[in-house]
Order: C-alpha cells, then structure tokens, then sequence
C-alpha cells in the first residue's frame, strides 16, 4: 500500500471533524444571536415606556371665578335702576375679562334671570357671546330638609330659569344646593352635570363620621357654612366624580364635584388665603391690593406643589360690586401674568368640567 492511500481514511475523518466544527460553531452562532433578538424584543417596549413618561405633558391647572346674581335679588324684577346696575357692573367685567384675555362665569338665580326677560336684557346670553362663562346659582334654602322629589324640583326651578336665556347645554352647572337634604339627586334629577361653590352647607347631607371633626349642624350653619369644602386639598383642588351625596370620587358617577374654592375676593389677604370666606373684617371685608397679592401668592404655592398627573382647579369668588374697584384691573393683570408665565390658565366652570369629562 503506497503513503498515499494510507493518508486518505486519515484525511477524510479530519476532513469530517472540521465540518462538525463548522456546524457546532454556526448552531453556537444563531443560538447567540437569537438570544440578542429576544433581550432586545423584551428591553425596547420598557425603553419606549421610559422615554413616554419623561415626554407626558403635566395635567392642566385651570383658575375660575364665580359671580352669582344672588336669590334674594327681588328688586332686580320690581325696580329697573337696581337691574340696570347690575347690569353696567356686568358689563364692566366682560370688558375687563376681553382685556386681560380672561374668562369669568356668571351663575344667576330666578330673580335676575327673570328680570332680563321682562327688562328685555339678556345679560347671560351676552356674556356667551363675549367669550365667558354662565352657568345657574342654586340659593337653596340650608335650613329646610326637602324630600328627594322637592329637591330635585329646586334644582329644576333654578335650572329653568336660566335655560330661557340660554341654550340648556349652555347650562351644565349649579353653584351651590347644599343642605340637609340629597344635593345629589337633586342636581342630577334636574339635568345639572357639576357642582361649583361647595361649601359647608353641603356637608349638613352627611353623617357626623363624614364631616370633618367638630362640624355638627349647629357650628356649620353658625360658622363654617360658607368656609371652601372638600376640606382636604387633595379633593379640593382636583375635580371629580360622584355617584351620591358626599365627597367619594367614583368614575362611574354622575356628578362633577368642581370645587377649587380659595375665597371671596375682598377677604382673601384677611384669611391670608386660608380656610374661610369673610375675614373678621368690622363690617365687610374691603378689597385691596393685598387681596391680589395674597391670591397670587397662593395660587403659585398650590401649584408648584400639585399632583401633575391630575387636572387642577382654583377658584375665587367676585361678587358684582367690585368689578366697579379701581383695584379690580390690578386682579386681572396679575392674573393675565400667571397665565403667561404658565402658571395656570383661564376657564368657565364649564370648560373645567368639558376638559374632566373629555380626559
């Protein structure tokens, strides 16, 4: 046998072990990068995730007012000079608010609805068309427990009203209504979709263990009927839903509980923007520049220290009489500031609402 036919059975096993090489290495190869495929397949959706949440805008921070055309406003229907007073102060403060870029809300009970009727003057309706808000103020006696079928005719009385100026769906919101009896079902029996100006009232519907310490029927009606309710900031500043008389948020009630409430105008430097509506001013509290001052300075420090994940509400209320203040442009320039710099910016009360119920 010649070397070379003894090489060849030697050549052709190294030949065949090289090949097994080959197949383990490639295996080896694609088992490799398969397993790279699959870490990047499983990281890229939590990298993705990351990057959305850095990128996720903040929940907007919006500011209200509240100006109610109160109940007890008889003369407006039985003397033409107090109506049209009330009028040129209204009409004061839709210019002031197309000045300042501003957006106030109108809230009006039966008497002042009705007199622009008979005094064919539709402040509310103007107010529309100038860019502001309206909705209807429910001065429901606090003192007097309705039943369910009652209440919800208070609410639809006022709701009325205010409906024969307006387009209904002009009309979502009612400032007020508390008392003993199921605010809850009245509003909602009567078509009203949110609350505005909650106050103390509102807990007199509760039971003492759902009332803030110390808030029995007699020191609500006596002193905290008007303070700015749900006590708890959290709750306060930040809308929700309802599904019965009370202050627990569920989504799949009926009812918007928009709330916000820091003051009045004129007794907010008083309280120093804390707890409360009238300051313990020797007679009514005068507005002021503080007053402003106070607000903003307020405002900024709920702000900076909100939830960003939730739409935010503030609120001030400004009755009629001070949109004739020399002071009261100072209000809506420092408010027009605070809506440049970001801070928050301007809406109806039933902007707020729209912007809850469409989020």
């Amino acid at each position: 046998m010649t070397q070379t036919s003894k090489q060849a059975p030697v050549m052709t096993a190294l030949f065949a072990i090289i090949a097994v090489v080959v197949v383990l290495l490639a295996i080896a190869a694609f088992i490799e990068m398969r397993d790279k495929e699959s870490s990047a397949s499983v990281a890229e959706p939590v990298i993705e995730a990351v990057v959305e949440e850095e990128e996720s805008e903040p929940a907007p921070v919006y500011f209200a007012t509240m100006t109610h055309l109160e109940g007890g406003w008889t003369q407006a229907l039985e003397a033409r000079p107090f109506f049209d007073r009330q009028a040129s102060l209204l009409r004061m403060a839709y210019d002031l608010a197309e000045d300042y870029d501003a957006v106030i809300t109108i809230e009006s009970e039966i008497p002042m609805a009705e007199a622009m009727i008979k005094w064919d003057d539709n402040l509310l309706q103007e107010a529309l068309d100038r860019g502001q808000g309206v909705g209807t103020h429910c001065d429901i006696d606090p003192k007097t427990e309705f039943t369910t079928e009652e209440m919800i005719q208070e609410f639809a009385l006022r709701k009325a009203a205010v409906d024969a100026l307006v387009d209904p769906s002009e009309n979502l919101g009612c400032a007020g209504g508390g008392g003993p009896s199921d605010w809850y079902v009245g509003a909602i029996g009567a078509g009203f979709k949110y609350l505005d100006g909650i106050v103390g009232f509102h807990y007199l519907a509760l039971p003492i263990s759902e009332r803030p310490d110390g808030w029995i029927d007699r020191t609500i009606t006596q002193e905290y009927y008007h303070y700015a309710v749900p006590v708890e900031e959290e709750k306060r500043f930040y809308p929700f839903v309802i599904s019965e008389v009370g202050f627990v948020e569920d989504p799949d009630g009926e009812l918007v509980v928009s709330a916000g409430d820091i003051g009045a105008i004129q007794s907010i430097a008083e309280l120093d923007g804390e707890e409360g509506w009238e300051g313990d001013c020797d007679g009514p509290c005068e507005f002021t520049r503080e007053d402003v001052d106070v607000l903003v300075d307020r405002i900024r420090s709920v702000v900076e220290s909100r939830d960003t994940s939730r739409l935010m509400k503030l609120q001030v209320y400004i009755a009629t009489q001070y949109y004739d203040d020399p002071d009261m442009e100072y209000f809506f320039q420092e408010m027009q500031t605070l809506q440049e710099e970001g801070v928050m910016e301007w809406a109806s009360q039933k902007q707020v609402y729209e912007a809850l119920t469409a989020s």
